[in-house]
This record gives structure tokens, sequence and C-alpha cells, in this order.
């Protein structure tokens, strides 16, 4: 009786695990999806496996790059407005990110069907970019990060954010290195 319990729940798992890597791969649905991921698994039926596999993978990858630039930027900017007030851009970012803003949005003007960015110049700078804001502007960062330390997490952060918004799939080490430095960094600016 104990050994045909035993089977039945290993059956039941090895059965669970089946579910899960057919839906992963596109092949099963979830009954309890919504029209718009119907919609989707519709549209990816097509696309090859190993490319659908990796889109599925790299989900959360991509929300932790997320998180990690938007918090980031999200810190600069308050830091900023508490000392300088809420036009703190113009007096605090050096000239070639402005010139890097400014042939941006000349770019989005030109392209007015295309949404733009978010109304705030942080938004245009790149990842690395951030980093020099911090360094450029030390006494306003020194009581949160050693310079060193935040400066080589946003240079290695910005070598995984390249792989993912490039469209890569990301190696677990990879994206497990890219977790704990937001993790890090979420500590450090509590």
């Amino acid at each position: 009786m104990r050994a045909e319990l035993n089977d039945y729940v290993f059956t039941g798992i090895m059965a669970s695990h089946c579910v899960r890597d057919l839906q992963a791969q596109g092949l099963l649905r979830s009954p309890a999806i919504t029209a718009e991921e119907r919609k989707d698994q519709d549209l990816y039926a097509a696309v090859p496996g190993a490319i659908r596999e990796g889109s599925i993978q790299m989900q959360r990858w991509y929300r932790m790059l997320f998180v990690f630039e938007n918090v980031l930027r999200d810190f600069i900017s308050t830091r900023f407005s508490e000392l300088k007030g809420e036009d703190w851009f113009e007096a605090v970012a050096s000239n070639p990110m402005k010139s890097k803003i400014k042939d941006r949005k000349e770019k989005e003007a030109k392209n007015q069907w295309h949404v733009g960015r978010n109304h705030h110049p942080i938004y245009y700078l790149d990842f690395g970019d951030l980093g020099n804001m911090i360094t450029s502007n030390w006494e306003v960062f020194k009581d949160f990060f050693e310079q060193t330390w935040i400066i080589s997490r946003i240079g290695e952060a910005e070598k995984t954010r390249n792989l993912i918004a490039h469209t890569n799939t990301l190696p677990a080490e990879e994206g497990q290195r890219l977790e704990m430095y937001l993790r890090d960094v979420l500590k450090q600016i509590g």
C-alpha cells in the first residue's frame, strides 16, 4: 500500500512538471488564461520552440532589469529634487548628457506616431549615464554608497542590461548577478 501511494505521488509530481514544460513550450494551453494571453499563445504558436522558451525565461530578468534601472532613476531624481528643487536636471547634468537628450528628443519629434519616453530628462539617459551622474555629484550620494561599489554594480549591470535589451537569452548566472545587485542597491537606498 505504501509503495502504491509513493508511486501515485511521484507520478503526480512528474505529471505536474510535464504540464508546466508543455505550457512553457507553448504546446499546452493553461485553462485559466486571459483573452490577451490566449491571443499571445496563438501568435507564438508558429514561433520556433527555442525562441518561445527563451522569451519565457527572459521575462523574469527583464522585470528585474526594469526595476533596477528605474529604481536608480527614481532614487537619483528624488535626491536631487530634495536638494535642488524640481528643476535639478539642468543644474547637474553634464553637457554631453544634455546633448544626448536634445538629439533623442529631436528624433522623437520627427517620429510623432511613436510614443515617446517619460517626460523627465533622466529617462533619456543611458543606464551608464546614471553612474556618471552619481560620481560627478558624489556629495549627494556619498551617504548611501561607496563610490567604487556603486560604479562597479552599475557597470556590471549595464553589461547584463545590454544583453537583455538586445533580446539575447541570458545565462542563469548573469540573471542571478543582476538580482544580487538589485537586492544590494535596494538595501543601500533603503
